[in-house]
């Protein structure tokens, strides 16, 4: 597939990061701080994909930041869990906040292929 696409997809999905939060909180779900918990990842990936894109950068330099995409999603499946609990105690997967873990993690695992795909283009 071309590598545009790739990118395109990824950030897609981190747009999703904040989408998701948005329809969780706008059906009552989350509150409304969640939002802002969305959109540190979806910045994040998004920010790291647009200079992994750019076209005046040395092979070397384009390594590090698709290597920086792979890292950012493991973060999301690690870190959000772990937050999820921190902030809600025993009551950390009930009012749609399973829901909101399964799609975030479903999201990161997306990311980090299309990241390794990425990876493995640019070091062809």
């Amino acid at each position: 597939m071309e590598k545009k696409k790739f990118y395109f997809y990824y950030i897609g999905l981190g747009i999703l990061y904040v989408a998701v939060k948005i329809v969780f909180v706008s059906f009552g779900y989350l509150h409304l701080g969640a939002i802002a918990h969305g959109s540190i990842p979806a910045v994040l990936t998004i920010l790291v994909c647009l200079f992994a894109n750019k076209k005046n950068t040395n092979k070397f330099q384009k390594y590090m930041w698709h290597w920086l995409m792979l890292i950012l999603p493991l973060l999301v499946l690690i870190i959000t869990p772990l937050y999820i609990y921190l902030k809600s105690g025993d009551t950390w997967l009930v009012n749609g906040r399973l829901s909101v873990l399964i799609i975030y993690e479903i999201m990161a695992i997306i990311q980090l292929i299309i990241a390794y795909l990425l990876i493995k283009q640019v070091k062809e």
